[in-house]
């Protein structure tokens, strides 16, 4: 006969583990669960790919050495600017790091196993759709008007990763709260949601590989004013990813896809964190995510619709993080800093 009150043997146990957790991760752990199951869902489909001989193995030590070197990039960026440490705990720094390098490594497989497991059938129909629409593909509009700012647009939308991962792990580094809660889950969900399930459903090359996929001459102008403006990243990196799809050698740069945008999915989440964490860098973010949307088209990588698909995926995924983040308990809603 059990006793009143008493606690069955494997709840206490259950407890005892999860005070455990929680005491060594301190207010940071519910974003760190968050990853943790995304990553374990990254990793599960993986290996389904890598069984069907669809994905290639990760690079695995290469991610977690970026990771931590951009921990430690974004911690002198923190003390040289605000003169402060880290006020997460170290050990969810170091916990939530190592996540973040093994489910990138994990992504860039996931994305180039996509044509494989679901071939290119988006990129007629919105070239199509967007030429009937705008009465030129919307590149050239851009390029008509703006066509002096392909050099700049062509050097901030290749430091688009290096730049987004620095603010990720500044957003890592600030004390624990709903708010930072929110931002990291929405960051993981994005990565996962948007650029490999809806990525995959939405299978697609974009602009820049229009020809090269279909054989057609409809964007011969677009590499041709690639060439003459000097955008010589967009031109490196599109030659680099196409190399390896077409001799499926996947290296460093690989995996093309198209819908939705991640490039102006994140970049409006570099916003949406400002307005919650740093409101005095939104007007920054708010320029960034505009110059990421016209680079997005003018310089190829993206019909429009990917960005709108990207960005309406984003504030779905923000508003479900954030349901996720007051549901987590006990933590403060956070300042504004």
């Amino acid at each position: 006969m059990r006793l009143a009150g008493r606690v069955p043997q494997g709840q206490a146990l259950t407890q005892a583990h999860d005070s455990r957790f929680k005491a060594a991760f301190g207010g940071d752990w519910p974003w760190l669960v968050g990853i943790v199951l995304v990553t374990l869902a990254e990793f599960g489909w993986w290996t389904v790919s890598w069984l069907a001989g669809d994905a290639p193995a990760p690079w695995l030590f290469t991610y977690l050495g970026l990771g931590f070197a951009g921990l430690a990039v974004a911690i002198a960026v923190r003390f040289a600017v605000c003169r402060e440490l880290p006020r997460a705990s170290w050990s969810a720094l170091i916990v939530g790091t190592a996540l973040v390098g093994g489910g990138a490594s994990l992504f860039l497989p996931l994305k180039f196993a996509i044509p494989s497991e679901i071939p290119f059938w988006l990129d007629v129909p919105l070239a199509e759709a967007e030429r009937a629409m705008f009465g030129l593909n919307p590149w050239q509009w851009l390029d008509r008007y703006l066509g002096w700012a392909a050099v700049p647009l062509d050097r901030i939308y290749g430091l688009w990763l290096p730049l987004q991962l620095l603010i990720l792990f500044s957003v890592m580094l600030v004390e624990p709260s709903r708010k930072k809660t929110r931002a990291l889950v929405a960051y993981s969900l994005g990565w996962f949601l948007l650029g490999v399930v809806a990525a995959a459903l939405l299978s697609s090359a974009g602009p820049i590989f229009y020809d090269r996929l279909m054989g057609t001459q409809d964007f011969q102008a677009l590499n041709h004013m690639l060439d003459v403006r000097g955008a010589t990243m967009a031109l490196a990196e599109s030659n680099a990813m196409w190399a390896a799809y077409h001799g499926n050698n996947p290296g460093l740069v690989a995996g093309i896809s198209a819908a939705p945008s991640l490039h102006v999915a994140m970049s409006l989440w570099i916003v949406l964190a400002a307005r919650s964490l740093a409101p005095r860098a939104m007007p920054v973010a708010i320029i960034y995510f505009v110059l990421i949307t016209l680079g997005s088209i003018q310089l190829g990588w993206h019909y429009v619709s990917d960005g709108v698909l990207g960005s309406l995926g984003m504030l779905v995924i923000w508003a479900l993080a954030g349901g996720i983040a007051r549901r987590s308990g006990g933590l403060p809603a956070g300042r504004h800093h």
